[in-house]
């Protein structure tokens, strides 16, 4: 995303306890902990305007089929209503 130059971006990951653990300002001196304060030292240096935040796991399902068939569309695309490749599966969620 830095290479790309790419500033205001949400991060959302499917583990809430990384999230948690990623947006909170307590000490951990654990090995985990230490690689998440460096991720953050990171994070904050390169992404000011970005976030972290927690998705559940059913929505990377749509995020998932999405990029898989986003390189079949030469340009950029907006859609007035939802797209038939993830129809299904917001159907599901809904139920």
């Amino acid at each position: 995303m830095a290479d790309l130059h790419y500033d205001n971006v949400d991060f959302g990951l499917d583990s809430k306890s990384f999230v948690e653990r990623f947006n909170s300002n307590l000490g951990d001196s654990s090995e985990l902990g230490c690689i998440i304060q460096a991720c953050r030292q990171l994070f904050d240096c390169i992404f000011q305007n970005s976030h972290v935040e927690f998705n559940r796991r059913q929505a990377n399902g749509v995020a998932h089929e999405l990029s898989r068939v986003a390189p079949s569309h030469a340009s950029s695309h907006v859609y007035d209503d939802v797209p038939s490749c993830i129809r299904d599966l917001i159907t599901n969620e809904k139920q």
